[in-house]
């Protein structure tokens, strides 16, 4: 499939219910994919301490059973720790930006070839908990395929130094040949390896869905531009940030609470009954 050309544009406030009303009128199906940090759940001090609410529980349990939609959670989170958060019976989870798939039916495959990328990933891994381990407000975390350094926490300097460190080592390593790179976040710095983005393992959810599928996309974050920039023609794509910003995505959002309104929409336009 051919990449679009980069698009940046300032997104549009949605219209909760004029949006919704015109996605049943239009969409024979809607695949809804979801970021989690940031866009389901605030951005919290750690990643352990972003739970997911009781309310974004209730809302997406109708909608992953409701066979009008199908329901992705798309997050850098490795795959078990989104399992563990979101344990809702029809949701397809896409773990570490799209290295690794979980459907509904329990099966779980890689989406890349893992071998060298766990070794070189491994060796980074050994190469940095020395210097960041005892920093406060650092945090190196251990995706599998993926590496994320946290600096939530950190002061200003630290994490400039903190940066520098990581940058450095990944130069390195491509120096050696080795296809990585770094993403940077919110609060995060991420070693990737090129072509590993959620646009990319979306295309793969994406091949086989019924004619007139309405893809919709909601993230917050630089790791979901790609996502944004796949469904740039042909689906609805939502950026979820405090002050708009130059984005692949079309509409916005200004907190994950205002995400959980529109899930809410969605059920209740669905459950309440449609003129014939």
């Amino acid at each position: 499939t051919t990449t679009p050309p980069m698009v940046a544009r300032h997104p549009q406030p949605l219209r909760y219910d004029a949006h919704a009303e015109n996605l049943y009128r239009t969409a024979s199906h809607i695949f809804l994919a979801l970021d989690y940090d940031g866009t389901l759940v605030p951005i919290a001090s750690s990643p352990d301490a972003a739970q997911p609410s009781a309310e974004l529980l209730s809302l997406l349990a109708p909608l992953a059973a409701d066979p009008f939609f199908t329901v992705v959670v798309v997050s850098g989170r490795q795959l078990s720790d989104l399992c563990s958060l979101l344990p809702i019976p029809g949701i397809s989870y896409i773990g570490t930006h799209g290295a690794e798939l979980c459907t509904p039916d329990g099966a779980v495959r890689n989406l890349i070839p893992t071998g060298m990328l766990t070794m070189t990933m491994a060796r980074l891994r050994r190469e940095l908990d020395p210097l960041f381990a005892q920093v406060p407000g650092l945090v190196l975390e251990n995706k599998r395929f993926a590496l994320a350094l946290h600096y939530r926490g950190a002061r200003p300097e630290v994490e400039e130094w903190a940066i520098g460190q990581l940058v450095t080592a990944v130069q390195a390593h491509r120096r050696q040949g080795m296809a990585v790179e770094v993403l940077h976040g919110k609060k995060v710095s991420e070693v990737r390896p090129i072509g590993l983005n959620k646009g990319n393992a979306l295309r793969t959810l994406l091949v086989g869905l019924p004619s007139m599928t309405l893809p919709i996309y909601i993230g917050d974050d630089q790791t979901d531009e790609d996502a944004f920039q796949l469904l740039d023609r042909h689906g609805l794509t939502i950026l979820v940030a405090d002050h708009p910003r130059l984005t692949a995505a079309h509409y916005l959002l200004n907190h994950p609470r205002d995400v959980l309104r529109f899930l809410d929409v969605l059920r209740r336009f669905r459950a309440a009954p449609q003129p014939t």
